[in-house]
């Protein structure tokens, strides 16, 4: 093998397929490289996900090698700004860029399983479109693996309509947007593994079009592959009946309070500051305002209040305050619109673009209260 390759590009190229690399040592622990016409192709694979990349390369001598991803990872990213030359010398890489070169051993390629077929292309949709929707739902999945269908995003096609939802069992979001379907009438219901779509989702967020790569039905093919901009990903599917997530939504509210976005997040981190463990923030919702309270009578205390644009019921409601800042930030625009029924019942998020703006109803983050 010998080639020529931009720096930024083969950084890239690297970092990309790196992020599925296993913990494990072996054959899995390497970074294929294979050079074509035109093309060096990197992948990695640990069996449940996998990450390919293409970059663009003056290939002199075609072939094919496995080296250590983590090695290659620390070496892309640290190279200086100049053309990256690789060659192979018997059992070794050599990585020439600007003055700095390495010195790189290889793994027996014969070791590597070959890679998983994509599933058929399912539809396209905006890079930023799906990654601001991703991130909006990854929020609320557990960070705990002990129940893993609740680390992970469920993905509803039908037809033109794509929702994702995502809960941990104290607070759900759920995002619809519309995409383009590959084929008329398709529909399916999945769960991804949060955290690698949120990954995928969020470096593929600069692309003019992200791909789902799904099968129409799940017999024989329990992978979802997500493409754009010369970048692939494969993952195993999570198994596991998700929650009827649409009849925990309310539909009618007696009560709802608008307040900025930015305010009303400075507020709760500096009221939060006296919070003991797992202390919530109360939120004393009136006319006009909404003051935020953490601790008793007698304990350290911090009050604050803020602006706020009330439409009905004066409330007290009491919510975890990491949970209550994850819901404003995920809303994404300069104004939150909380509605809410009573103060034991799950209030809901929503956004809106300013306090006399229709709220935005493609993005609910519903929250459950903490019993005062």
């Amino acid at each position: 093998m010998k080639l020529r390759v931009e720096r930024d590009a083969l950084a890239d190229a690297v970092a990309w397929t790196a992020r599925t690399l296993p913990k494990m040592s072996g054959a899995l622990s390497g970074i294929l490289l294979e050079a074509g016409d035109e093309v060096l192709d990197l992948s990695s694979y640990d069996m449940d996900v996998s990450g390919e990349a293409s970059v663009t390369s003056v290939v002199e001598e075609q072939g094919r090698i496995l080296v250590s991803g983590r090695l290659l990872a620390d070496i892309a990213r640290s190279l200086p700004a100049a053309p990256v030359t690789l060659t192979t010398d018997g059992g070794k890489a050599l990585l020439t860029c600007g003055r700095s070169r390495f010195t790189l051993p290889l793994l027996p390629e014969e070791d590597y399983p070959p890679l998983p077929q994509l599933p058929p292309e399912a539809g396209k949709t905006s890079g930023a479109v799906f990654a601001q929707a991703v991130a909006q739902t990854f929020v609320a999945t557990s960070k705990s693996d002990t129940m893993p269908l609740f680390t992970g995003i469920r993905m509803e096609i039908a037809g033109e309509d794509l929702t994702l939802a995502a809960t941990d069992r104290y607070r759900l979001a759920v995002r619809e947007l519309t995409w383009s379907p590959e084929a008329v009438g398709f529909e399916r219901e999945v769960i991804v593994p949060g955290r690698g779509l949120s990954d995928v989702a969020k470096s593929l967020a600069g692309s003019d079009f992200v791909h789902l790569a799904l099968a129409s039905d799940d017999r024989g093919d329990r992978s979802l592959g997500v493409v754009g901009d010369q970048r692939r990903f494969t993952t195993r599917l999570l198994d596991g009946q998700f929650p009827k997530f649409r009849d925990l939504l309310p539909t009618d509210f007696t009560s709802s309070v608008r307040a900025d976005v930015g305010e009303l997040s400075e507020a709760i981190k500096r009221v939060s500051l006296v919070a003991e463990r797992n202390m919530p923030v109360r939120l004393n919702i009136s006319d006009g305002e909404i003051e935020l309270r953490v601790g008793a009578a007698d304990e350290t205390q911090a009050v604050e209040s803020i602006e706020a644009r009330l439409e009905g019921e004066h409330m007290t409601i009491a919510f975890n305050p990491h949970f209550l800042l994850d819901g404003l930030h995920a809303v994404g625009t300069a104004t939150a619109v909380i509605r809410y029924n009573e103060a034991a019942k799950p209030s809901v998020i929503v956004g809106a673009a300013d306090f006399d703006a229709e709220p935005n109803l493609d993005y609910r983050y519903l929250l459950m209260p903490v019993k005062i």
